[in-house]
């Protein structure tokens, strides 16, 4: 086997920079930041624009929240050595009520991306900030993306209707404390104890040394 290649996808609202304080080995690490989802209808239109950006062989993809969903995705496309999910779901039998709630609404639909700016602010009520300087690069980070990419990807995400995993191997990552996501909807997680939904940056380096040993375990040894 050849070099691994890592490929990290950060959520929904974020960029590469969650995974700043990540220390992967055994391979070169690469970061998918979210692009223009140009015509796509769904997560799995904008999963093949993604997948049009993975050039490599010995492929590992990671994703946080959405960009667990576009993991997910992904692997089906580029079949990779395996797929790590960070505080993010299989599918939408693993969803909280609350999203389901708001997907049998429709509320969403009647929201346009020029108000998108106004709900920003409901991060706080998920996203287990631990102090004012994460909070503030969140929504650097958010606005950045700009409203019409949030607009989408709030749609993208409540409209997914995927309920199988991952193709090939996979291994899920979530805080015991995810408001989001709970563990215990879930197949077989490793469970941060009091994690949030923020892990994938406010718990950096358990998270590399979970995602390390599971690669030395189920990839490299094999």
């Amino acid at each position: 086997m050849g070099e691994i290649n890592y490929y990290l996808i950060p959520g929904m609202g974020a960029d590469q920079r969650i995974y700043q304080n990540f220390q992967l080995r055994h391979g070169k690490v690469h970061y998918l930041n979210w692009v223009d989802a140009q015509d796509s209808k769904d997560m799995k239109d904008f999963a093949r624009i993604i997948a049009e950006r993975i050039k490599t062989e010995n492929n590992i993809i990671i994703g946080s929240s959405m960009g667990g969903m576009m993991s997910v995705e992904l692997s089906r496309i580029v079949n990779p050595l395996a797929t790590v999910l960070i505080s993010a779901p299989t599918g939408i039998h693993q969803f909280p009520r609350i999203l389901k709630v708001v997907k049998q609404s429709r509320i969403h639909k009647a929201v346009s991306p020029n108000t998108i700016p106004y709900f920003y602010k409901l991060a706080d009520t998920f996203m287990g900030f631990k102090n004012p300087q994460q909070r503030q690069m969140f929504y650097e980070m958010m606005t950045g993306l700009g409203p019409k990419f949030i607009h989408f990807s709030v749609r993208a995400v409540l409209e997914w209707d995927n309920t199988d995993e991952p193709s090939g191997k996979y291994l899920q990552i979530v805080g015991s404390k995810d408001v989001l996501f709970d563990y215990r909807k879930m197949k077989d997680p490793v469970v941060l104890e009091n994690g949030g939904h923020f892990s994938a940056f406010d718990r950096a380096d358990e998270v590399s040394i979970i995602i390390n040993n599971f690669v030395e375990k189920e990839v490299l040894s094999l």
